[in-house]
């Protein structure tokens, strides 16, 4: 359970004797409970409950942040936060505009304020929440950047930021819990209009989960959109507004690669049967809405329009793609891809699946109850039409 923290403990935690503390422990095993028990021997029930919960965080920090072992954050501002690459990707891109100052209305713990002051940007940075304020500072701090960044306690609704560029990354959680309705994001989409109206340039991170026709609804109409993926996984929405925009309107941006894909919206690819190759392409080319002028280009067509996959008849290495070459197809009936997989020797399977409910685990239960041999194969299980199908494949990179 989260620990509720007050700014009078956060201030404690950012304290030389806490700081020099968590240190100390930093590498004292995997033993959870009995650093817990020695923090409480050193420092209040509270305090000594939020090292633990703080060292805990920063263990998984890591993954977002090279320093991640020594910031500030609790778990919602973690969370929220832009991971390091993400965070320098987006500040380049302000940098490349020729932008040299700018306004950050909702810095949080400073992610993304810490990342454009390294790209040579002055930024004035706010944010409503007072432990964000101290956390961000102390991260600025630790990073080096505390000259290149102001920070003041402020509700941008309340409290507007003066002339000039804008970032904007509207809070989208309550505690813990995360808010699907944009309506209730802080600032909400009719302040963010105000804040936007007249600007030379603003950008806004939204959330890529939420339905795109409902952001364009809530939200004024941007000048480019870009989906921006890390590792696989589609993680921002930009909506970018004046000088910050490019010439295209949409673009799929996936990272650490730094691959690109620009053009005007087309979703829609056209539907043919499976083909000698199967490719998984990007969440971000899906959700840019830019999935069926790529098809185009490529010369590859929809297994099901509601499903994403592609097929083609020709090998393609594209960083968009992860593509497979088709040994087989059965309906996803286990007697039937049992049989498939003692016709191909199969001892492993990796299972990729869309549009099926059942678990990758089960289903390699229900098809593999045993080995038949020694290869590993992929197994692509999905929905086409009213279809279940399997699809025996494997990398085209293997």
């Amino acid at each position: 359970m989260a620990v509720r923290l007050d700014l009078k403990t956060a201030q404690v935690l950012v304290s030389d004797d806490a700081k020099d503390t968590m240190l100390m422990f930093r590498h004292i095993g995997d033993n959870s409970l009995a650093v817990q028990e020695s923090f409480r021997g050193m420092f209040p029930k509270k305090v000594a409950e939020a090292m633990g919960e703080l060292r805990a965080l920063r263990t998984r920090a890591v993954h977002k942040f090279a320093l991640g072992r020594d910031m500030y954050f609790t778990k919602a501002q973690l969370e929220q936060a832009s991971s390091e690459p993400v965070a320098a990707y987006r500040a380049k891109r302000f940098a490349d505009a020729g932008v040299s100052e700018l306004h950050d209305c909702c810095c949080g713990i400073g992610a993304d304020a810490i990342a454009m002051a390294k790209a040579g940007i002055t930024v004035h940075a706010a944010d409503k929440d007072a432990i964000a304020l101290l956390y961000a500072q102390q991260n600025a701090e630790l990073h080096g950047v505390s000259d290149k960044i102001d920070f003041r306690e402020a509700l941008c609704a309340e409290e507007p930021p003066g002339e000039g560029i804008l970032f904007l990354d509207p809070a989208r959680r309550r505690g813990s819990r995360r808010i699907m309705n944009p309506e209730d994001w802080s600032p909400d989409p009719a302040t963010v209009r105000k804040l936007v109206e007249g600007r030379e340039g603003v950008a806004i991170k939204l959330s890529p989960a939420v339905d795109m026709d409902i952001l364009l609804d809530l939200f004024p109409t941007p000048d480019e959109i870009e989906l921006i993926s890390y590792r696989g996984e589609a993680k921002e929405n930009v909506f970018w507004y004046g000088k910050l925009a490019g010439d295209a309107t949409r673009r799929a941006t996936i990272l650490p690669e730094g691959a690109t894909y620009a053009g005007e919206e087309q979703a829609a690819a056209p539907t043919g049967e499976i083909a000698a190759y199967i490719y998984d392409p990007d969440p971000a080319l899906v959700r840019a809405g830019l999935l069926g002028r790529f098809a185009e280009e490529k010369k590859l067509w929809n297994l099901d329009p509601e499903i994403g996959y592609l097929s083609g008849d020709e090998a393609i290495s594209d960083p968009f793609l992860d593509g497979f070459r088709v040994i087989a197809s059965e309906s996803l009936d286990p007697r039937k891809m049992r049989a498939l997989l003692r016709e191909h020797e199969v001892g492993r399977l990796v299972i990729r699946k869309r549009g099926i409910a059942e678990r990758p685990q089960t289903l390699e239960q229900r098809f593999l109850p045993k080995r038949y041999g020694e290869r590993t194969l992929t197994l692509i299980a999905t929905r086409i039409g009213d279809r279940h199908v399997g699809i025996l494949a494997e990398p085209l990179d293997a």
